[in-house]
């Protein structure tokens, strides 16, 4: 053996010799230590009464039924695989039967990978004492999700102070309350697909069309005074008196007319089609009220109820995801928060100030509002458009949307801020400065940080990083636009939490956290140039400089809603949408999202568009041509 060999080796003893030495000492604590961790230890459990106080903690206990601090799940391996779930009991036995009467196989479990070790958790709907399982709140099992979806493409409302001005100018007619109230009746007639000025014309069975109807949104009492009732949304009843003044203020004396196409109408064709169809309508029936003829007079009318000051709930989107109007992916994110309706019977009272005067439950009033009406722009992007249209119902994202239907994280982690809100910050407006925002949003992501890992059940609950992005992005945001009325900045505030502070908190956030193709959302943010930023209420899904992910779409709808709140207005984008949608002949309740889903998923929502007027008697597998006659093609 040469020297340097003899050299190598004496350093390669020496250097284990050394690293187990130090492994040694790293693995003994001195006495110093230990007393450390001990009093560490004991200073804890001093918190434990302190956490068990809070509302996270009933409700991770009763969805777990055991110890939501516990962090070992000790029925493992010995919870049943999918029979714990009365729902997915259900889909077998349904699976068996599809697949013996139609001779194909259907739902099966059995071929899937083998799971069933993790507990299948119910889900508790916000705070309305309802408990549904996961499976109930997918959008093809949950008759409300599917009615929101309908609701909102079938919406089209007009302006018809144009139409007015050309009967009057153009054709010499006047406009009174009575031809107004006939037109309206008229109406009520053409949105069914009811015949007005030819005789031989197919016409629908009223069943299938009792939800389409049309009325009548004006700020002026002495036109409402001049309708019968039920031709208009009364806006004093629907909303409290600061925000009935200030929408009826910003309406004015114009006169618009919010039409419902039918829900089947929608679903058999897209949201483009409830344009035309009320179009189509709306024009047959100022034929027939105002005895109208002659293709000049008939084309301007066609022209103003398809073009001229027509609100579409949705734009028509880019081509690599063309669709038409009124689809979910064309939606201004301002009209999201529009269609929410949880505020309207407050006060309109900048949040900052409302505090002031109603103190800790003031604040948690306003908290949970905001909590109900973020839910609904969840479902509307995680479920409808990314887990459905975009990826074509793989059902991961309803499971992320349901991390802001469930009662628990968003309410616990708000209404703490709610009550430090109340305490400090009480008379004192926030300044839309970053500097100052951020030291309160830090705070925040913190807590949420905390919470997630002192509550190993609530990280087992949200499973994904895309569910606690979810939740760390819509707090951020919506506490950001609450504290500054600035919707900039309550979008500034949870882009900062999911791309920064919580990745700087936990290393990673996962895809929904901005560790994706693009980080578009931060640097974007406050640029107006249409094709890159804009107004925060003008942006939407449709903008292709975007976070696109299950962890963003609440968020900008958190911090349109929030920052509402914040400032105190009456709506966010179009006083008009906000008032179109406290409509109370609506099925889904816009004020009520998370109950009008929890509802569902108890099979307790009867929905609009069904087809039982024209369906046989039969029972539920029963499809096509009943009682089959052989009969060869008549000659």
């Amino acid at each position: 053996m040469t020297s340097k060999e003899e050299e190598l080796k004496k350093f390669v003893e020496e250097r284990k010799k050394k690293m187990e030495e130090e492994m040694v000492k790293d693995s003994t604590m001195s006495s110093r230590e230990v007393d450390y961790v001990r009093e560490l230890y004991r200073a804890s459990q001093k918190f434990i009464d302190i956490e068990k106080g809070r509302d996270i903690y009933q409700t991770m206990k009763e969805i777990w039924n055991a110890e939501p601090l516990y962090e070992v799940d000790e029925k493992m391996y010995h919870r049943g695989g999918y029979r714990q779930s009365t729902r997915k009991k259900e889909f077998v036995q349904a699976g068996r039967e599809v697949a013996q009467r139609r001779g194909i196989p259907s739902y099966n479990r059995a071929v899937g990978l083998p799971v069933g070790q993790r507990m299948l958790e119910p889900m508790p709907v916000g705070k309305w004492g309802i408990i549904i399982e996961q499976d109930d709140s997918h959008h093809m099992n949950n008759a409300a999700i599917q009615q929101l979806n309908d609701d909102i493409k079938r919406t089209v409302i007009m302006n018809l102070d144009l139409a007015h001005r050309m009967l009057q100018v153009r054709v010499g007619k006047e406009v009174t309350p009575e031809t107004l109230n006939l037109y309206m009746e008229t109406l009520q007639h053409t949105m069914g697909a009811g015949a007005v000025a030819q005789e031989h014309m197919n016409e629908v069975n009223p069943y299938l069309v009792k939800d389409a109807w049309a009325k009548i949104i004006t700020g002026s009492d002495e036109i409402m005074d001049g309708l019968e009732p039920e031709f208009y949304i009364h806006i004093d009843e629907l909303f409290h008196p600061d925000r009935a003044a200030a929408l009826k203020k910003a309406i004015g004396d114009s006169i618009w007319a919010v039409l419902r196409v039918p829900t089947l109408a929608v679903r058999m064709s897209d949201g483009e089609e409830a344009g035309r169809w009320a179009a189509m309508q709306n024009t047959m029936a100022f034929i027939s009220a105002y005895q109208l003829s002659g293709e000049h007079v008939i084309s301007d009318l066609a022209y103003a109820f398809k073009h001229a000051r027509v609100i579409h709930m949705g734009d028509k989107m880019w081509s690599s995801r063309a669709r038409g109007r009124n689809e979910i992916g064309g939606i201004p994110d301002g009209f999201i928060a529009d269609f929410m309706q949880c505020e309207r019977d407050m006060p309109m009272i900048p949040y900052v100030e409302y505090i002031q005067q109603e103190g800790d439950k003031g604040a948690r009033r306003m908290m949970g509002r905001l909590a109900e009406g973020i839910s609904m722009a969840a479902i509307l992007d995680n479920t409808l458009w990314l887990g459905f249209y975009m990826s074509g119902g793989i059902g991961f994202s309803n499971t992320v949307a349901t991390s802001a239907l469930s009662g628990g994280a968003n309410e616990d982690v708000l209404g703490e801020f709610s009550s430090l809100a109340s305490k400090y910050l009480r008379g004192k407006p926030i300044a839309t400065n970053w500097d100052i925002l951020k030291i309160l949003i830090n705070m925040i992501v913190t807590y949420v940080i905390e919470t997630y890992e002192k509550f190993p059940t609530l990280a087992e609950l949200h499973w994904g990083g895309a569910h606690k992005t979810s939740i760390m992005g819509t707090v951020a945001s919506g506490v950001g636009g609450m504290l500054t009325g600035s919707s900039t900045m309550g979008l500034w505030a949870g882009n900062y939490a999911i791309a920064y502070a919580m990745k700087e908190g936990w290393l990673r956030t996962g895809w929904a956290g901005q560790e994706i193709q693009d980080h578009l959302g931060l640097p974007y943010l406050c640029s107006y140039r249409p094709e890159e930023g804009n107004l925060t209420e003008l942006h939407g899904l449709n903008y292709p400089f975007h976070s696109y992910s299950a962890g963003h779409g609440n968020q900008r709808a958190s911090a349109n809603y929030g920052a509402m709140l914040g400032r105190g207005s009456a709506w966010v984008l179009s006083p008009v949408v906000k008032v179109a949608f406290a409509d109370p002949h609506l099925a889904f309740d816009f004020r009520r999202p998370r109950y009008a889903i929890g509802r569902a998923g108890l099979k307790e929502f009867a929905p609009d568009g069904e087809r039982t007027a024209i369906l046989p008697a039969c029972d539920i597998l029963d499809r096509g041509i009943l009682k089959e006659i052989d009969k060869e093609f008549p000659i």
